[in-house]
């Protein structure tokens, strides 16, 4: 008998859209490699967006946008039939963050979604994590 190829999978989750093919995808080969499987989300800093002109208690909006976001996570999550490591609810950026937890939970391979669009020309997370992120990737295309 070989040995597994990766230990470790990392889903980058999106929590916008539907998540259901990427997660199946990364259920179907943590299964297959026997492996440890974890998810993160990287939530957008609240303190990054809104200027010091704006007057809002910051901390409160963050804890409440975080809340929902934790919310949607868990449902998601909650059809998942496969052991999760980690659930990783983050905020900050993108890259940074993702590049943290490859490296401090030993993440062999980080499994992303691409929407194949026009806008996904101009804007892709799939390439910004490319160029940081030090373990294989896969990147799986998703419809709509």
């Amino acid at each position: 008998m070989s040995q597994p190829c990766y230990q470790h999978l990392l889903v980058a989750l999106d929590l916008e859209g539907d998540n259901t093919q990427l997660l199946a995808r990364a259920v179907a080969l943590a299964r297959s490699q026997h492996a440890r499987l974890s998810v993160i989300h990287v939530d957008l800093n609240m303190a990054e967006i809104y200027s010091e002109l704006v007057d809002l208690d910051l901390q409160t909006v963050q804890d409440q946008h975080l809340d929902s976001a934790r919310t949607r996570l868990d449902t998601i999550l909650a059809h998942c039939d496969y052991p999760l490591e980690r659930r990783l609810l983050v905020t900050g950026d993108l890259g940074e963050r993702v590049q943290d937890a490859v490296a401090q939970y030993g993440v062999d391979l980080l499994v992303c979604g691409h929407h194949q669009s026009f806008w996904s020309l101009l804007v892709s997370s799939a390439r910004q994590l490319m160029n940081q992120v030090p373990c294989e990737m896969l990147i799986v295309p998703l419809k709509g």
